[in-house]
């Protein structure tokens, strides 16, 4: 099955409801344009990439605290590009405060291991050589051996709780919104809707416990239609990757931590069909 076969037959996704996690699109002015490569300009640090390294201290609290979740992972954060034209090349990060800057390593796939103890004061920023708005931020964590094309349902809640500790990702900063997000655990708590980055282009899931199966609804994949408020997301640029894991109503229906989510990609030709998977 080519790739333009898959995507016809996914269907538009339904507008959807609560916290809207996603990023940016293109005024009407700018549509027409084709868009420029964004590069590093000299500036301030008030016009970069960054987050609270408090923040991302929490983020790590919340992943110690549950990692029962996900025994055999480690956390590691990741970024994406949020707008069109952003390059990831020579991208650098470095945590910066009174106290001082330390460089922090980057992987070839933009995932990074943050130090819990760096001395560099109270109001420090973790922040990237991009301009401000220009990533998607993430946790990433993956619990080792799991088969080819999987996710584990543990490792994805345990994500969304990091997530929401830390403020990573861009929401509609309804005030509805920012309650939910104060929650002790709305991940498991409350229906929320977080879009999530699948590796590649994704035409389908499939949840497997045991001899247990279910397709993933075509609405949680690629986001609504019509997203609420685009400019304050930061997952539509990557729309074909995205997908949402309802966290809560899985688990309401027993599904448990160990449950595998199977990935079928858009430009995967050799894929099994769905329909021929769930054969008994």
């Amino acid at each position: 099955m080519n790739w333009m076969s898959r995507k016809i037959r996914r269907g538009a996704a339904p507008a959807v409801t609560m916290i809207l996690l996603a990023g940016p699109m293109c005024g009407a002015g700018a549509a027409a344009q084709a868009p420029m490569p964004v590069v590093e300009v000299p500036g301030t640090s008030m016009d970069r990439e960054e987050k609270p390294y408090a923040a991302l201290l929490a983020a790590m609290a919340a992943f110690d605290k549950n990692r029962a979740l996900a025994p055999g992972a480690a956390l590691r954060f990741k970024v994406l590009p949020r707008k069109a034209g952003v390059t990831l090349d020579a991208l650098a990060l470095h945590v910066a405060g009174d106290g001082g800057r330390i460089a922090v390593p980057l992987m070839a796939d933009q995932t990074f291991v943050l130090p819990g103890d760096a001395a560099v004061g109270a109001n420090a920023m973790v922040r990237f050589n991009r301009e401000a708005g220009s990533l998607a931020w993430r946790a990433d964590i993956r619990s080792p051996g799991l088969p080819p094309n999987t996710r584990r349902l543990g490792d994805l809640l345990l994500e969304c709780q990091v997530a929401m500790a830390g403020d990573l990702i861009a929401y509609v900063r309804h005030p509805l919104n920012m309650m939910v997000a104060r929650l002790p655990d709305p991940c498991r708590t409350v229906p929320i809707n977080l879009y999530q980055f699948a590796d590649r282009p994704v035409f389908g899931i499939t949840l497997v416990a045991g001899t247990r199966r279910s397709v993933l609804p075509a609405a949680m994949l690629h986001g609504p239609s019509v997203p609420m408020l685009p400019a304050l997301q930061d997952w539509t640029l990557l729309r074909e990757r995205v997908y949402a894991v309802k966290f809560k109503a899985l688990y309401d229906k027993g599904w448990p931590d160990d449950t595998l989510l199977q990935f079928d990609y858009m430009d995967d030709d050799d894929a099994v069909p769905l329909a021929q998977e769930l054969r008994p």
